[in-house]
């Protein structure tokens, strides 16, 4: 019995160091070393104001719907240009035209 005593304090007297330097373990494993920064990738090198009719404010509003650039401009659709850009659809088409043959498609 007295041999049980023991073994059980000693198992408690572990466990309670462990449990006070719980946060030290903690710390210890966690990592000290920063995230590296994260890089956007581009998508277009010629930007949207390149083409006719788009000014700084229709570029915005195009960038903010996630058409960063001439290519994804030439890719897109007249409505959804149309609506990201809040212009009429002829306007959008003859953007993406003018995106189209920018690029030689």
């Amino acid at each position: 019995m007295k041999r049980l005593l023991r073994i059980v304090g000693l198992v408690g007297a572990i466990v309670a160091v462990a449990w006070a330097m719980r946060d030290r373990f903690i710390s210890v494993a966690a990592s000290r070393e920063p995230e590296p920064p994260r890089f956007r990738a581009v998508e277009d090198v010629e930007p949207l104001a390149a083409i006719d009719g788009i000014g700084p404010v229709y570029e915005s509003r195009l960038i903010e719907s996630g058409i960063t650039g001439i290519e994804a401009l030439a890719k897109a659709s007249p409505d959804s240009v149309a609506e990201a850009a809040g212009v009429s659809a002829s306007r959008a088409r003859d953007w993406i035209s003018q995106a189209r043959s920018r690029i030689g498609g």
